[in-house]
Protein backbone atom coordinates (compact mmCIF):
# COMPACT_ATOMS: atom_id res chain seq x y z
CA UNK A 1 0.00 0.00 0.00
CA UNK A 2 1.38 3.19 -0.96
CA UNK A 3 1.67 6.08 1.76
CA UNK A 4 -1.19 8.18 -0.48
CA UNK A 5 -3.42 5.60 0.36
CA UNK A 6 -2.60 5.61 3.82
CA UNK A 7 -3.37 8.78 4.29
CA UNK A 8 -6.61 8.46 2.47
CA UNK A 9 -7.49 5.94 4.67
CA UNK A 10 -7.21 8.00 7.56
CA UNK A 11 -8.43 10.86 6.23
CA UNK A 12 -12.15 8.81 5.67
CA UNK A 13 -11.57 7.89 9.31
CA UNK A 14 -11.01 10.69 10.80
CA UNK A 15 -14.17 12.44 9.08
CA UNK A 16 -15.96 9.21 9.27
CA UNK A 17 -15.50 9.86 13.57
CA UNK A 18 -16.51 13.67 12.69
CA UNK A 19 -19.16 13.14 10.99
CA UNK A 20 -21.02 10.30 13.17
CA UNK A 21 -19.93 13.23 16.11
CA UNK A 22 -22.00 16.50 14.38
CA UNK A 23 -24.84 13.44 13.39
CA UNK A 24 -25.29 12.85 17.03
CA UNK A 25 -25.02 16.47 18.10
CA UNK A 26 -27.91 17.21 15.65
CA UNK A 27 -29.81 14.80 16.10
CA UNK A 28 -29.98 15.15 19.83
CA UNK A 29 -31.58 18.84 19.14
CA UNK A 30 -34.37 17.04 16.89
CA UNK A 31 -37.90 15.79 18.46
CA UNK A 32 -37.99 12.02 17.53
CA UNK A 33 -34.30 11.90 17.75
CA UNK A 34 -34.51 8.17 19.20
CA UNK A 35 -35.66 7.22 15.65
CA UNK A 36 -33.08 9.00 14.21
CA UNK A 37 -30.27 8.02 16.05
CA UNK A 38 -31.53 4.42 15.59
CA UNK A 39 -31.21 5.49 11.76
CA UNK A 40 -28.18 7.19 12.09
CA UNK A 41 -26.21 4.29 14.11
CA UNK A 42 -27.50 2.20 11.82
CA UNK A 43 -26.09 4.60 8.67
CA UNK A 44 -22.62 4.43 11.13
CA UNK A 45 -23.05 0.92 11.48
CA UNK A 46 -23.18 0.07 7.16
CA UNK A 47 -20.51 3.05 7.38
CA UNK A 48 -18.24 1.30 9.65
CA UNK A 49 -18.89 -1.77 7.98
CA UNK A 50 -17.94 -0.18 4.43
CA UNK A 51 -14.71 1.18 6.53
CA UNK A 52 -14.19 -2.03 7.46
CA UNK A 53 -14.23 -3.62 4.11
CA UNK A 54 -11.98 -0.91 2.97
CA UNK A 55 -9.90 -1.36 5.06
CA UNK A 56 -9.34 -5.08 4.78
CA UNK A 57 -9.30 -4.24 0.61
CA UNK A 58 -6.85 -1.89 1.37
CA UNK A 59 -5.05 -4.36 3.71
CA UNK A 60 -5.56 -7.07 0.87
CA UNK A 61 -4.05 -5.05 -1.58
CA UNK A 62 -0.80 -3.86 0.88
CA UNK A 63 -0.33 -7.50 1.19
CA UNK A 64 -0.60 -8.05 -2.39
CA UNK A 65 2.07 -4.68 -3.10
CA UNK A 66 3.99 -6.12 -0.24
CA UNK A 67 4.26 -9.61 -2.26
CA UNK A 68 4.94 -7.40 -5.36
CA UNK A 69 7.65 -5.54 -3.94
CA UNK A 70 9.13 -8.22 -2.35
CA UNK A 71 9.01 -10.08 -6.04
CA UNK A 72 10.81 -6.92 -7.32
CA UNK A 73 12.98 -6.99 -4.94
CA UNK A 74 13.77 -10.81 -5.71
CA UNK A 75 13.99 -10.00 -9.37
CA UNK A 76 16.43 -6.83 -8.45
CA UNK A 77 18.65 -9.00 -6.16
CA UNK A 78 18.51 -11.74 -9.40
CA UNK A 79 18.86 -9.24 -12.16
CA UNK A 80 21.98 -7.51 -9.99
CA UNK A 81 23.42 -11.09 -9.68
CA UNK A 82 22.54 -11.93 -13.37
CA UNK A 83 24.73 -7.79 -13.82
CA UNK A 84 27.74 -9.09 -11.68
CA UNK A 85 28.02 -12.55 -14.12
CA UNK A 86 27.30 -10.35 -17.19
CA UNK A 87 30.31 -8.05 -15.81
CA UNK A 88 32.80 -10.81 -15.01
CA UNK A 89 31.97 -12.45 -18.23
CA UNK A 90 32.26 -9.03 -20.18
CA UNK A 91 36.09 -8.89 -17.87
CA UNK A 92 36.46 -12.60 -19.50
CA UNK A 93 35.55 -11.76 -23.15
CA UNK A 94 38.04 -8.64 -22.78
CA UNK A 95 40.67 -10.77 -21.59
CA UNK A 96 40.35 -13.45 -24.40
CA UNK A 97 40.11 -10.47 -26.65
CA UNK A 98 43.05 -9.39 -25.55
CA UNK A 99 44.82 -12.78 -25.65
CA UNK A 100 44.11 -13.53 -29.34
CA UNK A 101 44.90 -9.60 -30.62
CA UNK A 102 48.20 -10.90 -28.50
CA UNK A 103 48.07 -14.46 -30.54
CA UNK A 104 46.88 -12.65 -33.70
CA UNK A 105 50.32 -10.34 -33.11
CA UNK A 106 52.52 -13.29 -32.34
CA UNK A 107 51.11 -15.03 -35.94
CA UNK A 108 51.34 -11.93 -37.97
CA UNK A 109 55.27 -11.82 -36.96
CA UNK A 110 56.04 -15.19 -37.14
CA UNK A 111 54.60 -14.37 -40.91
CA UNK A 112 56.65 -11.84 -41.67
CA UNK A 113 59.50 -13.74 -40.50
CA UNK A 114 58.64 -16.95 -42.50
CA UNK A 115 57.92 -14.72 -45.89
CA UNK A 116 61.38 -12.95 -45.22
CA UNK A 117 63.08 -16.62 -44.87
CA UNK A 118 60.99 -17.75 -48.07
CA UNK A 119 62.63 -14.77 -49.96
CA UNK A 120 66.04 -15.62 -49.12
CA UNK A 121 65.21 -18.96 -49.60
CA UNK A 122 64.06 -18.05 -53.27
CA UNK A 123 66.91 -15.83 -53.96
CA UNK A 124 69.35 -18.93 -52.93
CA UNK A 125 67.16 -20.87 -55.43
CA UNK A 126 67.51 -18.84 -58.13
CA UNK A 127 71.24 -18.64 -57.84
CA UNK A 128 71.64 -22.25 -57.38
CA UNK A 129 69.29 -22.51 -60.22
CA UNK A 130 71.77 -20.06 -62.34
CA UNK A 131 74.92 -21.95 -61.33
CA UNK A 132 73.39 -25.13 -62.47
CA UNK A 133 73.00 -23.45 -65.65
CA UNK A 134 76.24 -22.82 -66.03
CA UNK A 135 77.08 -25.42 -64.97
CA UNK A 136 74.91 -27.77 -67.29
CA UNK A 137 76.63 -24.92 -69.71
CA UNK A 138 79.72 -25.96 -69.22
CA UNK A 139 79.07 -29.65 -69.43
CA UNK A 140 77.65 -29.18 -72.92
CA UNK A 141 81.08 -27.61 -73.67
CA UNK A 142 83.13 -29.83 -72.37
CA UNK A 143 81.08 -32.76 -73.95
CA UNK A 144 81.47 -31.04 -77.37
CA UNK A 145 85.50 -30.85 -76.71
CA UNK A 146 85.78 -34.76 -75.51
CA UNK A 147 83.76 -35.61 -78.70
CA UNK A 148 85.96 -33.57 -80.87
CA UNK A 149 89.23 -34.66 -78.85
CA UNK A 150 87.52 -38.49 -79.23
CA UNK A 151 87.67 -37.74 -82.87
CA UNK A 152 91.25 -36.52 -82.78
CA UNK A 153 92.65 -39.57 -80.66
CA UNK A 154 91.72 -41.94 -82.96
CA UNK A 155 92.87 -40.37 -85.96
CA UNK A 156 96.10 -40.29 -83.74
CA UNK A 157 96.03 -43.57 -82.25
CA UNK A 158 97.53 -45.90 -84.29
CA UNK A 159 100.44 -43.44 -84.92
CA UNK A 160 100.78 -43.18 -81.10
CA UNK A 161 100.67 -47.37 -80.79
CA UNK A 162 103.28 -47.61 -83.11
CA UNK A 163 105.73 -44.38 -82.01
CA UNK A 164 105.38 -46.12 -78.42
CA UNK A 165 106.07 -49.44 -79.59
CA UNK A 166 109.39 -48.06 -81.10
CA UNK A 167 110.44 -46.09 -78.32
CA UNK A 168 110.06 -49.27 -76.44
CA UNK A 169 112.79 -51.53 -78.73
CA UNK A 170 115.09 -48.85 -79.01
CA UNK A 171 115.16 -48.15 -74.82
CA UNK A 172 115.74 -52.07 -74.73
CA UNK A 173 118.66 -52.24 -76.95
CA UNK A 174 119.88 -49.16 -75.13
CA UNK A 175 119.89 -50.85 -72.18
CA UNK A 176 121.34 -53.90 -73.69
CA UNK A 177 124.54 -51.32 -75.01
CA UNK A 178 124.58 -50.18 -71.65
CA UNK A 179 125.10 -54.28 -70.41
CA UNK A 180 128.00 -54.39 -73.16
CA UNK A 181 129.68 -51.14 -72.08
CA UNK A 182 129.50 -52.32 -68.63
CA UNK A 183 131.14 -55.24 -69.20
CA UNK A 184 133.54 -53.95 -71.58
CA UNK A 185 134.73 -51.72 -69.28
CA UNK A 186 134.94 -54.27 -66.42
CA UNK A 187 137.09 -55.97 -68.86
CA UNK A 188 139.13 -53.19 -69.14
CA UNK A 189 138.92 -53.03 -73.13
CA UNK A 190 138.25 -49.20 -73.33
CA UNK A 191 136.88 -46.49 -71.22
CA UNK A 192 133.12 -45.63 -70.98
CA UNK A 193 133.71 -42.30 -71.62
CA UNK A 194 134.87 -42.79 -74.94
CA UNK A 195 132.59 -45.59 -76.11
CA UNK A 196 130.18 -44.50 -79.10
CA UNK A 197 127.15 -46.22 -79.62
CA UNK A 198 126.08 -47.55 -82.89
CA UNK A 199 122.43 -46.71 -84.09
CA UNK A 200 120.81 -50.04 -83.53
CA UNK A 201 118.98 -51.00 -87.25
CA UNK A 202 116.05 -51.22 -87.34
CA UNK A 203 115.26 -48.51 -84.99
CA UNK A 204 114.53 -46.31 -87.49
CA UNK A 205 114.25 -43.17 -84.74
CA UNK A 206 116.42 -41.09 -86.46
CA UNK A 207 113.33 -39.01 -87.78
CA UNK A 208 110.92 -39.19 -84.89
CA UNK A 209 109.54 -36.44 -83.29
CA UNK A 210 107.76 -36.68 -79.84
CA UNK A 211 104.07 -36.11 -80.71
CA UNK A 212 103.63 -36.00 -76.76
CA UNK A 213 104.84 -33.31 -74.21
CA UNK A 214 107.16 -34.31 -71.14
CA UNK A 215 107.84 -33.48 -67.37
CA UNK A 216 111.84 -33.34 -66.58
CA UNK A 217 110.44 -34.88 -63.35
CA UNK A 218 108.17 -37.83 -62.98
CA UNK A 219 104.70 -36.63 -62.42
CA UNK A 220 102.44 -38.99 -60.21
CA UNK A 221 98.84 -38.50 -59.03
CA UNK A 222 95.55 -40.87 -58.52
CA UNK A 223 92.35 -41.55 -60.48
CA UNK A 224 89.78 -39.41 -59.40
CA UNK A 225 86.76 -40.17 -61.57
CA UNK A 226 86.17 -42.45 -64.30
CA UNK A 227 83.11 -41.57 -66.94
CA UNK A 228 83.09 -44.36 -69.58
CA UNK A 229 86.43 -43.94 -71.35
CA UNK A 230 87.26 -40.12 -69.87
CA UNK A 231 89.47 -40.43 -66.62
CA UNK A 232 89.98 -37.26 -64.20
CA UNK A 233 93.27 -37.28 -62.50
CA UNK A 234 94.60 -35.51 -59.29
CA UNK A 235 97.49 -33.77 -61.23
CA UNK A 236 97.70 -30.62 -63.40
CA UNK A 237 98.92 -28.17 -64.14
CA UNK A 238 100.79 -26.73 -60.98
CA UNK A 239 102.02 -30.11 -60.99
CA UNK A 240 103.96 -29.94 -64.94
CA UNK A 241 100.91 -31.75 -66.64
CA UNK A 242 100.47 -30.73 -69.98
CA UNK A 243 97.85 -31.52 -72.89
CA UNK A 244 98.11 -34.62 -75.03
CA UNK A 245 100.58 -35.67 -72.57
CA UNK A 246 100.36 -39.63 -71.67
CA UNK A 247 100.25 -41.49 -68.17
CA UNK A 248 100.16 -44.77 -67.76
CA UNK A 249 97.75 -46.14 -64.90
CA UNK A 250 98.62 -48.84 -62.74
CA UNK A 251 97.19 -50.85 -59.55
CA UNK A 252 99.59 -52.62 -57.02
CA UNK A 253 102.52 -52.79 -59.94
CA UNK A 254 99.79 -54.01 -62.71
CA UNK A 255 99.53 -52.11 -65.74
CA UNK A 256 96.11 -51.31 -65.95
CA UNK A 257 96.53 -49.09 -69.54
CA UNK A 258 97.25 -45.36 -70.85
CA UNK A 259 95.26 -42.19 -70.68
CA UNK A 260 95.97 -39.22 -73.00
CA UNK A 261 95.40 -35.76 -71.37
CA UNK A 262 93.36 -33.54 -73.30
CA UNK A 263 92.39 -30.56 -70.67
CA UNK A 264 93.91 -29.72 -67.93
CA UNK A 265 93.49 -27.35 -65.34
CA UNK A 266 95.45 -26.29 -62.04
CA UNK A 267 94.67 -29.17 -59.53
CA UNK A 268 93.59 -31.71 -62.19
CA UNK A 269 93.74 -33.32 -65.32
CA UNK A 270 91.00 -35.29 -67.45
CA UNK A 271 91.75 -37.38 -70.66
CA UNK A 272 90.59 -40.36 -72.32
CA UNK A 273 91.55 -44.04 -72.66
CA UNK A 274 94.21 -45.03 -75.10
CA UNK A 275 94.83 -48.42 -74.46
CA UNK A 276 93.94 -50.86 -71.51
CA UNK A 277 94.17 -54.35 -70.40
CA UNK A 278 91.68 -53.99 -67.30
CA UNK A 279 89.24 -50.80 -66.71
CA UNK A 280 90.27 -48.18 -64.51
CA UNK A 281 88.85 -47.69 -60.93
CA UNK A 282 89.20 -44.53 -58.82
CA UNK A 283 92.51 -44.90 -56.55
CA UNK A 284 94.54 -46.34 -59.26
CA UNK A 285 98.15 -44.74 -59.58
CA UNK A 286 98.91 -43.30 -62.81
CA UNK A 287 102.76 -42.02 -63.30
CA UNK A 288 103.54 -39.74 -66.62
CA UNK A 289 104.74 -42.04 -68.96
CA UNK A 290 108.67 -40.48 -69.35
CA UNK A 291 108.78 -40.65 -65.44
CA UNK A 292 107.88 -44.30 -65.48
CA UNK A 293 110.60 -44.88 -67.67
CA UNK A 294 113.36 -42.89 -66.33
CA UNK A 295 112.20 -44.70 -63.26
CA UNK A 296 112.65 -48.32 -64.79
CA UNK A 297 116.15 -47.09 -65.80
Amino acid sequence: MSTLTKIFVVLLVVFSIAYTSMTVAIVARTPNWKDTAEKYKQHAQIADTNLRHAHAASAARLATADVALRDQRERGTELGSQLETTRIEVAQARAEVERVKTEKDNVQALNRGLLTQLEVAETTRTEYRRQRENLEQRNVDIERRNIDLNDRVNELTAQTVVLLEQRRQYEQQINILRGENEKLARQGRTSTGSLEFERPEGAAMSDVVAMTPVSSTPIRGNVLEVTRNLVTISVGSADGVQKDMVFVMHRSGEYVGDLKISLVEPNQSAGRIVRSTVDPTVGDEVTDERGLVGSRG
